[in-house]
């Protein structure tokens, strides 16, 4: 009897758990529909097509497919690649999971159906996790797409089996965990699908700034373990990957280093693999559970505090009227200029942006004027000081131009789709705008509002080209660093003094700057156009300019380093690695330090024929986008 009992008991377990997840209703309903859909085929598709494109690129530079290639060098090649892939993999996860769950639950409030939802007889628990479990089999299956790749890469040798399932790993854990959070916040409804867009945003800045100052930073600081791990290693994914992987040059501290620590302490810095894993998987718990509790009270309407707190601050209430305002010629690109953000949390987030960015540039300005900059490398491999500077400055402006680009790219492709959903466009379409002023209008328009955030980058590097002008003219010795170099291959070494920043710096990083803005949005709106969902838009835009941008920065960086004069030009196509050139031409170009003034030349053509490029390649980008205009309406809406 007591062997009954447990045993029906066992079974109760075993169907809540499959009613739970497997067999959750959700669940069902999310994967069949959803595998049935094109756009998901294409997805898979350019997946697989970027990672072999990443291959092969990786193979071609890495030096793997040369005639002469050894056993040792298609090894290393091997091994590289690998590594490369794992990287951007685990990237494309923390970009690609959010917006894959932005529409968790989302879509069920958009719909209406949340309510019928919360009167089946489904739990709370299952609500959460079948929008977290249905949707996330498509990112795992995607992950999964790609292992019949890695395990060719097992054939070159260098790359372990422990590496491969390592770096699946990781990518699982880190696309579980951001899906948690994306779920969250819409269970919570914090700013809806916006919130899920900054919180894509958000993600992108913390990749960059935190492996930056691992980089830059932690691993260098005076008396750290050289070829350590540090304290950040197991909060961040691919710090994580590189400790599993590179462990020639990023190992964990032995059990013998951490012995005088505490315990927790110790397995916290010495296991950085299971450190993350424990992490990520305690938050997705902790965020799972809070949405699960809280997601029938949200449902039931405002709370209470949250309605008194907005009748006190008296938010939508009082006079809604307004004085009159001048609109430009095209009312659309105003529109799209002017009553975009203008909330307090938009205009307090733009703002600060930028308020932060040029605190920062100027602490850093001033630190390096002071001489208070930490030290970095020791013995032989010590860094200058205005290396460790133009390091600094590098990282600042790549996380900049990584926030313009993704917030340009949510913007611009949500610009149309996001009309056509809620009705606007119709509206528009009845009055006397034609396809024409539309998107330019559009176009026009938001590259107008992203001025603001485009101007960062520009007075950050600004501010450091008039710090070295200045400093020269007054003698400062930290405006000037020397260069030493050889007149020729046999003849004797001359020295220079070379300023900071160059004093054009500004006018270069503009020209190329604002023509790549305007490509990102022109891409967004293309797809907007196309696309009947923000999130239909959104994926191929990032998809399309990312493998772009890795492909011109790998083509770009190889020339710069390798070709005179030529490569500096073509290295300028990539809005990555020119920054590098633009802050630092002296070590990033071949033979600038010999000849900088056909390496300033090559600099100022390179940066003219970017603009002219990219701007031609938008102007016909938005030539198709009017001629197509009315055909691509009409298809979606249902009447062509």
């Amino acid at each position: 009897m007591p062997h009954g009992r447990y045993h029906l008991g066992m079974q109760a377990v075993v169907g809540w758990l499959w009613r739970l997840l497997p067999g959750n209703p959700m669940v069902i309903r999310i994967v069949s529909g959803g595998s049935r859909r094109l756009r998901h085929l294409w997805v898979r598709m350019g997946y697989l097509g970027a990672l072999l494109l990443l291959l092969f690129f990786g193979l071609l530079f890495g030096g793997g497919m040369a005639t002469d290639v050894s056993l040792t060098d298609l090894a290393k090649a091997g091994a590289g690649v690998f590594a490369f892939i794992a990287y951007a993999q685990v990237v494309l996860v923390c970009l690609i999971a959010p917006l894959f769950m932005a529409g968790a639950i989302q879509s069920e409030q958009s719909g209406e159906t949340m309510d019928i939802l919360l009167t089946t007889p489904l739990s709370n628990l299952q609500i959460v996790l079948g929008s977290l479990g249905g949707r996330m089999f498509f990112v795992l299956t995607l992950l999964l797409s790609g292992l019949p790749l890695f395990s060719v890469l097992l054939i070159f040798g260098g790359v372990t089996i422990r590496s491969v399932f390592v770096a699946f790993a990781v990518a699982g854990l880190t696309a579980i965990m951001v899906g948690a959070v994306a779920v969250a916040l819409s269970v919570f409804r914090i700013g809806g699908r916006k919130a899920v867009f900054a919180f894509v945003i958000g993600i992108a800045a913390y990749l960059v700034a935190a492996y930056a100052l691992d980089v830059v930073v932690l691993r260098n600081l005076s008396g750290a373990a050289a070829g350590t791990t540090t304290w950040l290693t197991p909060l961040h994914p691919l710090l994580v990957l590189e400790a599993s992987i590179n462990t020639a040059n990023y190992t964990p501290p032995s059990d013998e280093m951490v012995a005088h620590l505490p315990r927790l302490v110790g397995w916290y810095l010495s296991r950085p693999l299971g450190a993350f894993a424990v992490l990520t998987m305690s938050l997705t718990s902790v965020l799972i559970l809070a949405s699960a509790v809280m997601l029938r009270r949200i449902g039931q309407g405002e709370s209470k505090w949250l309605h008194a707190i907005r009748s006190k601050l008296r938010l939508g209430d009082g006079n809604r009227e307004r004085a009159g305002r001048e609109v430009w010629s095209n009312p659309i690109a105003w529109r799209e200029a002017n009553t975009r953000g203008n909330a307090a949390a938009g205009i307090l987030a733009r703002w600060g942006f930028v308020f932060i960015g040029l605190l920062a540039a100027a602490v850093l300005l001033l630190f390096y004027h002071t001489g208070h900059l930490p030290t970095l490398g020791g013995g032989m491999g010590a860094r200058q000081p205005y290396e460790v500077f133009q390091s600094a400055i590098v990282v600042l402006l790549l996380l900049e131009v990584a926030v313009v680009v993704l917030v340009a790219i949510y913007m611009s492709a949500g610009c149309v789709s996001r009309e056509r959903e809620d009705g606007t466009l119709d509206l528009i379409l009845a009055t006397p705008v034609t396809p024409r002023q539309y998107i330019w209008g559009k176009l026009r328009g938001l590259v107008s509002f992203l001025s603001h955030l485009i101007a960062l980058p520009v007075l950050t590097v600004a501010m450091v080209s008039g710090y070295a002008l200045i400093g020269s003219a007054l003698g400062w010795p930290t405006a000037k660093f020397m260069v030493y170099t050889l007149a020729s291959s046999s003849g004797p070494q001359i020295q220079y003094q070379a300023p900071l920043m160059l004093p054009e710096a500004a006018v270069l990083l503009v020209l190329m700057l604002v023509p790549f803005v305007a490509l990102c949005v022109a891409s967004g709106m293309s797809w907007s156009l196309k696309a009947r969902g923000v999130l239909g838009a959104v994926i191929p835009t990032i998809a399309v300019l990312g493998v772009a941008v890795l492909v011109l920065g790998l083509c770009g960086w190889n020339a710069a380093e390798n070709v005179q004069v030529v490569g500096p030009i073509i290295n300028a196509f990539s809005p990555v690695t020119n920054l590098f050139m633009i802050v630092d031409p002296w070590r990033r170009a071949a033979g600038f330090d010999s000849h900088p003034t056909a390496g300033r030349i090559a600099l100022g053509v390179g940066a003219l024929l970017v603009a002219g490029g990219y701007s031609l390649i938008v102007w016909g980008m938005v030539v198709g986008m009017i001629k197509g205009f009315d055909h691509t309406v009409r298809r979606l809406s249902g009447t062509g």
